[in-house]
């Protein structure tokens, strides 16, 4: 493996080209010969001379490659050689390792099927445990359960057995809020038959003021039309009006003192501004 990279590096830095080729930049003073002044006045069998010379000289210097390549070649060869040797001498020690490994591993095989019956004998074993720890654990919180249902019975027992002791005064309670109900009831009954005879005492009444409304208005309409008639005869027969301070009787035959128009709207109230607060019904509730 040395000598194959010492190879490597004497051929990295030289630049590969095929026998027998020249390289344009070569030789580069040839190349531009033309354009010196002195180069062009040599004859040309002395260019052709130098230009055998240089490709003599490459010629040599390729063949000195060629034979570095050669023995390089050989000695990559003998490695290779070498290489593959130490790999047979792997492979045959990797067999017999692979031998070796394969006897341990039937042993531990033998070793891992006598454990593995044994577990499963402890399996067994180990699930009838597995079980009997279950059940206990059910049958603890079954008595636990039961332990809480006997105390809230227990609770449940005092609690009624209080409520038991209570009743009397209870039925005392209810006995006073059935006789407490019975006289509202009745109390209800009386005021709600008060209300309706009130209610049709007020009816009546209201119908009556609706009635002498209708009259006061009627007698007023004829005071109203008296007054023009008399005050027009006496405009036109010249004589004064006449007293109207005299008393009138009324359609139930109730005397009367007349008034003046004015003194009449002033104190008396006219039935569509006072009906508001008489024929509104009477409300029941």
């Amino acid at each position: 493996m040395g000598r194959r990279g010492r190879i490597q590096h004497e051929l990295g830095g030289r630049n590969k080209q095929a026998p027998g080729m020249v390289r344009h930049d070569a030789y580069p003073d040839l190349s531009s010969a033309a354009g010196h002044p002195f180069l062009g006045s040599l004859p040309s069998h002395h260019l052709l001379e130098n230009k055998f010379a240089a490709q003599e000289a490459e010629i040599e210097q390729l063949a000195g490659d060629n034979h570095r390549l050669a023995s390089a070649h050989v000695e990559l060869r003998e490695t290779f050689v070498s290489a593959k040797q130490d790999v047979q001498k792997l492979k045959s020690h990797i067999r017999s390792i692979q031998t070796e490994s394969d006897i341990q591993i039937r042993v531990l095989l033998d070793k891992i099927a006598k454990m593995e019956v044994d577990i499963r004998a402890g399996d067994s074993v180990k699930k009838d445990l597995q079980q009997a720890h279950i059940e206990a654990h059910s049958l603890a919180a079954s008595r636990q359960d039961l332990s809480s249902q006997v105390q809230g019975a227990a609770q449940e027992l005092k609690k009624a057995r209080s409520e038991v002791k209570s009743v009397p005064d209870l039925q005392a309670d209810l006995d006073g809020l059935v006789s407490e109900h019975q006289r509202l009831r009745a109390g209800f009954e009386y005021q709600k038959t008060k209300n309706i005879e009130l209610v049709v005492e007020m009816e009546a009444k209201e119908k009556n003021l609706i009635e002498m409304a209708r009259e006061v208005e009627m007698l007023l309409a004829k005071i109203l039309n008296n007054e023009k008639k008399a005050n027009a005869q006496n405009v036109l027969g010249g004589s004064t009006p006449a007293d109207s301070s005299q008393p009138y009787a009324d359609a139930y035959g109730r005397a009367h003192d007349q008034m003046d128009v004015g003194q009449m709207g002033e104190s008396m109230v006219p039935y569509g501004e006072s009906s508001g607060n008489w024929a509104g019904p009477y409300d029941q509730r």
